[in-house]
């Protein structure tokens, strides 16, 4: 995993170096999106109903991010930085790659992007039925797709996005619950969901 994060940053620090990236009639794009999702993050593998859907990240959160998108043409290549569940219980982060395909309407630009990245998972099973809870973090590999439609005012972006996401490695975490025992849960699952898009152009 940490080879992942630190290609993750060297990739995120080298996109300044390429402007060529852009292309004639190209830019780049910075913006801020926040929206909903629903989580599917935790399988059950030995008995435990008294853990709620949130603690066990089977629920609809929040999340806020940020994307730089280098456009040339058709061609879109960016970096996506995202906190889900703000101010709740096992929140969640993710820093990834964004590359695709984008295509002007007039003022509306249409765009269907690849997402991988690393996802972090923090403070895992933080629920009032767990007596004695596992405090950990877990990053794992995650692919998505991310389609999205942005209005265009001058510099000025409007938009919307979509997404669905998919962790493509898991780790099994260990919680002691007292006196009833211990349990384990494999973390790693889906996460679907759509924000608003606010950001300009350079």
């Amino acid at each position: 995993m940490r080879l992942t994060l630190q290609l993750c940053l060297a990739l995120v620090l080298s996109l300044p170096a390429v402007p060529a990236l852009a292309g004639e009639g190209g830019g780049l794009d910075l913006s801020l999106h926040y929206g909903l999702d629903q989580y599917d993050a935790y399988g059950l593998r030995s008995g435990l109903g008294g853990v709620s859907t949130a603690g066990r990240l089977r629920d609809r959160s929040t999340h806020l991010g940020a994307t730089a998108i280098f456009r040339g043409g058709l061609t879109e290549v960016g970096v996506i930085g995202e906190v889900g569940r703000p101010g709740q219980d096992g929140t969640t982060t993710l820093l990834g790659l964004l590359a695709g395909l984008g295509v002007d309407l007039g003022p509306l630009r249409l765009e269907g992007l690849g997402e991988v990245g690393a996802h972090r998972y923090g403070d895992v099973l933080q629920d009032a039925a767990v007596v004695t809870r596992s405090r950990t973090d877990a990053w794992l590999v995650s692919v998505g797709v991310r389609p999205g439609l942005s209005w265009r005012f001058g510099r000025v972006i409007l938009g919307a996005w979509a997404f669905a996401r998919w962790d493509v490695t898991s780790q099994d975490v260990q919680i002691d619950l007292g006196s009833v025992g211990a349990s384990t849960y494999k973390l790693g699952g889906t996460q679907f969901g759509a924000a608003a898009r606010l950001g300009f152009s350079l």
